[in-house]
């Protein structure tokens, strides 16, 4: 007899959607995480003085209109959202600008535009996969997209894809944001932030999992999915003070906990570390193995600053955007959270967040990333105009695989890794880098659904 009917490795937003469902439907399910916080790229922290700040610069796609929001209603939380963000501002020559004013279109410009906009509206499943392995910048060029225009779509599909040049931006993922955003919420592009920062989400759904009697365990490492020929039947844990030698010297001792059902709400780059990729081991077909492999490096880069600020630097209700930052040359995103929820900071102070996009090697060498995170510093200050004696802290950080697998030609809609492993019984899988459009945090939500959808029947 097992130990629980399900279990589920992650408590990000995937995990906490996939495990909190499955207790619902009246699963026993435990589930594991590896940190000592729940929410994986979604964590927040309370700093001391009152500041509320998340790892990174998020914003949730579509808000109470998208599947993130759906996700906390199945299983019976409404989170709480401040105002829309449904336009950009846009830096060029050493100013910002208000997208509309920005574009300037003739009258006939705008309604050529318009029709377009009519057309991506009317866009099904079967226009999205034909345009899954072409570029976006390919269809930009099908529509004849320049000038000023061209550059908007460009700002746009680079926050859609977190990717910085439109050659390498799967033109079917960008399509398929577009027409959510126009259906639901008649913009190209449109997003909210949660009141409380994120954790408005994720403290949710972890009351949730609980409150419907599922089982969390933090800082609980899974070193190995267990198998019985082709057939998931549990996970080893790493005990925890088992082998007090230096972590480099020592073999892990591990606790098996038992369950038929095994669900992995990890990026792909993470399975490895607990899936045997050795041909000759594990159960898992040798073609899919190489499929992750081969894909498992596609990931997208971020860099930046959260700023906490003694006067706002920026009011507006916006995301903000640059293709080309003026010292780093990277593409820059930016939204202050204070202007959607003043919440998140003491009374009369304020946040900034900042990144640039770049590609993850530009990261990964830490005196390239030192040099980097100096130049965005100066861009920061030169491009929001402030001092640094205004400024109560400054917090760097960077990541890779901030958006999940990188959405590019040959890697969205049915070319993303399916949610149920193949060859093998009782072992899925959950998160944005599985099957489930929609960016980051809401690709990760409607693969949650999905998953569950599957293995419910």
């Amino acid at each position: 007899m097992s130990d629980y009917d399900a279990i589920v490795v992650g408590a990000g937003i995937a995990g906490l959607g996939v495990a909190s469902q499955l207790q619902q439907a009246g699963k026993k399910t435990l589930l594991l995480e590896m940190y000592p916080k729940a929410g994986g790229r979604m964590q927040s922290y309370e700093l001391p003085g009152g500041y509320k700040v998340d790892i990174g610069l998020h914003m949730i796609e579509m808000g109470k209109k998208g599947y993130c929001h759906e996700l906390g209603t199945r299983v019976g939380k409404e989170f709480e959202w401040a105002a829309f963000s449904v336009t950009l501002d846009l830096y060029d020559e050493g100013a910002w600008h208000d997208m509309q004013t920005y574009i300037q279109l003739t009258d006939e410009e705008k309604a050529d535009f318009i029709e377009l906009m009519k057309g991506i509206a009317t866009l099904e499943e079967a226009d999205f996969k034909a345009w899954d392995n072409r570029s976006f910048g390919e269809w930009l060029d099908k529509n004849g997209m320049t000038g000023n225009l061209r550059e908007v779509w460009e700002n746009m599909s680079m926050i859609m894809t977190t990717i910085p040049d439109v050659r390498e931006q799967s033109a079917g993922e960008c399509l398929y944001i577009a027409r959510e955003a126009l259906i639901k919420g008649r913009a190209v592009l449109i997003a909210a932030y949660p009141r409380g920062g994120m954790w408005g989400v994720i403290g949710p759904m972890v009351d949730a999992f609980q409150e419907l009697g599922g089982k969390l365990e933090l800082g609980a490492r899974v070193e190995q999915v267990v198998f019985e020929g082709n057939r998931a039947v549990g996970v080893r844990v790493a005990r925890k003070g088992a082998n007090p030698i230096a972590r480099e010297w020592r073999f892990v001792s591990t606790d098996l906990v038992t369950a038929p059902l095994v669900v992995l709400a990890l990026p792909i780059w993470h399975l490895d570390k607990v899936l045997d990729f050795d041909r000759e081991h594990s159960p898992l077909p040798g073609w899919w193995l190489k499929r992750i492999e081969d894909i498992r490096g596609e990931r997208t880069g971020l860099l930046g600053y959260i700023i906490g600020t003694s006067r706002p630097l920026y009011e507006r209700q916006v995301f903000m955007s640059a293709l080309s930052s003026p010292r780093t040359g990277l593409p820059l995103q930016a939204f202050t959270p204070t202007a959607f929820d003043p919440g998140v900071a003491p009374d009369g102070r304020y946040l900034l967040v900042t990144d640039n996009v770049a590609e993850p090697w530009e990261l990964e060498d830490k005196f390239n990333l030192g040099r980097l995170m100096e130049q965005h510093w100066e861009d920061v200050k030169e491009m929001y105009s402030f001092g640094e004696d205004e400024v109560d802290f400054a917090l760097p950080y960077f990541t890779t695989g901030c958006d999940g697998l990188a959405r590019k030609p040959g890697l969205t809609g049915d070319f993303k890794p399916d949610l149920q492993a193949p060859g093998v019984d009782g072992l899925y899988f959950a998160g944005d880098t599985y099957l489930g459009r929609g960016l980051a945090i809401e690709g990760a939500s409607r693969s949650a659904i999905l998953c569950v959808e599957s293995i419910l029947g």
